[in-house]
């Protein structure tokens, strides 16, 4: 048996039971659940977001590597080179 957790979804199973069909109102209220599920996962991200917007930091600027080239002592064999301005810590 399918248990809503939040009262507009149990009223609105319960309507299913009494003015529907036994198979499709089994049928309607497993859709139900499922938009119930990812109602409440939505409600929960939505809170999270909300909570952590005025801690989380600003994107931070990320500059793009630098790309060096000079000639080597064999032709048409450059020595390149990238170096970016990240640090491991």
């Amino acid at each position: 048996m399918i248990q809503f957790r939040l009262n507009n979804f149990k009223a609105i199973a319960k309507w299913l039971d009494k003015k529907l069909p036994g198979p499709f109102s089994f049928f309607l209220k497993g859709w139900l659940y499922g938009l119930e599920s990812q109602y409440i996962a939505a409600k929960a991200s939505a809170a999270v977001e909300k909570g952590i917007a005025p801690i989380a930091p600003s994107d931070p600027v990320v500059e793009p590597p630098t790309y060096r080239s000079e000639p080597s002592e064999v032709e048409g064999l450059n020595i390149i080179s990238l170096s970016n301005g990240f640090s491991k810590k």
